[in-house]
């Protein structure tokens, strides 16, 4: 194998192939990891809207301070008063469980009522305020650290894991309700799909709004410290929160010690229910509250508690706990199986052994089109990767696993898109060999026009003024008989390759080489002006070069080998014909059959080289041009002809003291008595 074609093997090109996809592959993931992650995030976003349950939610009620409950109660903030009045009407009205998402950091007018409404609830109704904290060193002066309340689980020491806060902002001191944080992880793109579980600030753990109201609601729970288990299994995920008092409570938490959001349930099937109404007691409202865990949040414009979810566009903040306590009841936390990274590494693996079995499948329609390759690997690679996401899908929604296919498919993508150019770049390959092969056996022109062509069973050919030179090696079938079929291969061999270079040198092509006898065409399938006297050069040339490249036989007991070369010009036909399944080009009429016939007479009248009346008249008689210079040598009847034509030779083939005028004589004597 040629040491420059090595890579040009299949298993090796495809191999290459996949260095390359997967060099990409890793050189994006380093260099755009975020752009890969919102991918996953905002694919997922589409999941969720796609499966969304539509079913009326019950168990967590949203009561809602939006802009008609600000222009019918009065301008936010409220005083603490109405507040107080909030959290009794909710109590009245049977809520089990009241989280409200709002802050009260300062000591003002109507806090120590607020405070004694929330001490009434605690028995059946338990009231959870909230608090935030920075997560990011860098927003520590903007939150600070504000307000001397902080209420934190029992116990001291973070938990592992949990995210450690720099700042924060609580609740008055005079409001000793208990507290959830409702600081969410933002993503590049501001939306909220993570909240940490826990917040650790100066060594104490602080529960997220959902995971306090479950502590308000179980005693037990609330007594012990924090624990999360890690994971052991391959599916299980990296950590599991529970509660001591709730052992069916499992939470899971990712390596950082978030909870994804489950945006499991369609925004209109939250039930929400105007902080207005609530307070000003209309009727139907009680019926929803009965028993319900409700969250208090705020959606109305200008009060800043609106964030991007994965259901849509800025919503009140409060329905990310609401989707995280449902989720919480439902046991349906999304969270990533310890086991992730197996599952892509197993998928893309399986995707590339089917890309490389359909990059080496060579039967039925692959067989008969291998271009079909080069397009359906690349669309078979994307296709695959389209079925990682609706497999990533289908895992969140039915098993609550967020597995990501972005870096997968990418992978996957980029193996089928790189097999594809691999295998077109291969293609491109064969199809020049095969062209040059194809060259080989036909003028250039003429293989480029099939190649490029398809394949006919009908006659494709065309008229062209064309001069045509026959060669011929005279005597070679006695040689063969004498001598080997491998020196009657190497003498041919030259013979071609000679005649070859000096036809195509004088602007010629060769059409045919059929045993000894070469036929080249002038102004045939390449153009070749002024073509007579090309032909008449090239004629000439050859006799002189392939003449000397003979084989001596003269001490070999054997009729020494010759060459004659006939050469006429007009009208003759040249393309393709035969069966669609065996095609043969070559030229066809009368031109044709004089240049051969002038070939066979080169033995009898013993000149080399005999021209056709047609090519004389053509270059003009008396010609002469440099060492061209043509001898009349009369009229005569050709086999198969019914008239006969003039001779011509070229003049400056003759040796001093040649019998070839006397032969020709004698030749035209002969052929006077035969017609007699």
């Amino acid at each position: 194998m040629n040491a420059r074609r090595w890579w040009l093997e299949p298993w090796r090109l495809r191999l290459l192939a996949l260095a390359v996809a997967l060099g990409t592959w890793a050189a994006i993931s380093l260099l755009a990891p975020v752009m890969l992650a919102q991918l996953d995030e905002r694919s997922t976003d589409l999941v969720w809207q796609l499966g969304a349950d539509h079913r009326s939610e019950r168990r967590v009620v949203v009561v809602d301070i939006d802009d008609a409950s600000v222009q019918r109660i009065g301008p936010w903030p409220w005083p603490r008063e109405t507040q107080a009045k909030l959290v009794e009407a909710l109590r009245g009205s049977g809520a089990s469980l009241q989280m409200h998402d709002i802050v009260f950091p300062d000591e003002r007018a109507g806090t120590q009522r607020l405070a004694e409404a929330i001490a009434a609830s605690r028995a059946d109704s338990p009231v959870v305020l909230a608090q935030v904290f920075a997560l990011d060193r860098d927003h520590t002066q903007t939150v600070g650290r504000i307000a001397g309340a902080l209420p934190a689980a029992p116990g001291t020491g973070c938990m592992q894991p949990s995210a450690e806060a720099t700042g924060y902002v609580g609740n008055a001191p005079g409001l000793s309700a208990l507290a959830g944080h409702v600081t969410p992880r933002l993503d590049p793109d501001g939306a909220v799909r993570r909240m940490p579980a826990v917040v650790c600030y100066d060594g104490r753990n602080y529960p997220a709004m959902a995971l306090a109201g479950l502590l308000a609601l179980d005693e037990t729970s609330a007594r012990v410290p924090l624990r999360a288990q890690p994971g052991r299994g391959p599916f299980d995920p990296a950590w599991t929160l529970t509660l001591a008092g709730m052992p069916e409570v499992r939470v899971p938490l990712d390596a950082a010690g978030d909870m994804r959001v489950p945006y499991r349930k369609a925004r209109d099937a939250m039930v929400s229910i105007p902080a207005a109404d609530v307070l000003e007691a209309k009727t139907g409202r009680r019926e929803l509250l009965r028993g319900a865990w409700v969250l208090v949040g705020a959606s109305a414009f200008g009060l800043g508690d609106t964030v991007p979810t994965a259901l849509g566009g800025a919503v009140s903040g409060v329905e990310v706990h609401a989707q995280l306590l449902t989720g919480m009841l439902d046991d349906a936390i999304p969270f990533t199986p310890r086991a992730a990274p197996v599952l892509q590494i197993a998928w893309v693996a399986m995707a590339i052994a089917l890309l490389l079995a359909l990059t080496g499948l060579r039967s039925q329609a692959f067989a008969r089109r291998a271009s079909l390759r080069v397009l359906w690997v690349p669309l078979a690679g994307f296709a695959i990767a389209a079925v990682g996401f609706a497999m990533h899908g289908a895992a969140l929604l039915g098993l609550g696993w967020w597995i990501g296919w972005a870096h997968p498919a990418l992978a996957i993508a980029l193996a089928g898109l790189c097999l594809g150019l691999a295998e077109h770049g291969r293609g491109l390959v064969e199809q020049g060999r095969l062209f040059r092969h194809l060259s080989s056996y036909l003028p250039g022109p003429v293989a480029e026009k099939i190649a490029l062509a398809e394949p006919s069973g009908e006659i494709q050919a065309q008229r062209r003024d064309v001069t045509i030179v026959v060669a011929d090696v005279r005597n070679f079938s006695a040689f063969c008989e004498a001598r080997s079929p491998e020196d009657a291969a190497r003498v041919l061999h030259r013979f071609y390759t000679s005649a070859s270079e000096i036809v195509e040198a004088h602007g010629g092509a060769v059409e045919e080489m059929v045993g000894d006898t070469l036929i080249a065409v002038f102004n045939g399938s390449k153009p070749c002006e002024g073509h007579p006297l090309a032909g008449l050069a090239a004629a000439r040339d050859i006799w002189l070069r392939c003449t000397e490249e003979l084989p001596n036989l003269h001490q070999q007991d054997l009729e020494p080998l010759g060459l004659g070369v006939g050469v006429e010009s007009g009208t003759a036909l040249l393309g393709s014909f035969g069966p669609m399944g065996r095609r043969v080009h070559s030229v066809l009429g009368q031109t044709l059959t004089i240049a051969l016939r002038l070939q066979s007479m080169t033995a009898d009248l013993a000149y080399p080289v005999l021209v056709g009346a047609e090519t004389a008249e053509r270059v003009g008689v008396p010609f002469e041009h440099g060492e061209l210079a043509l001898k009349p040598l009369g009229q005569f009847l050709l086999a198969g002809l019914r008239h006969g034509i003039k001779v011509f030779t070229l003049r400056s083939l003759l040796q001093p003291g040649s019998d070839a005028e006397q032969q020709t004589l004698r030749y035209l004597r002969q052929q006077t008595s035969n017609q007699g």
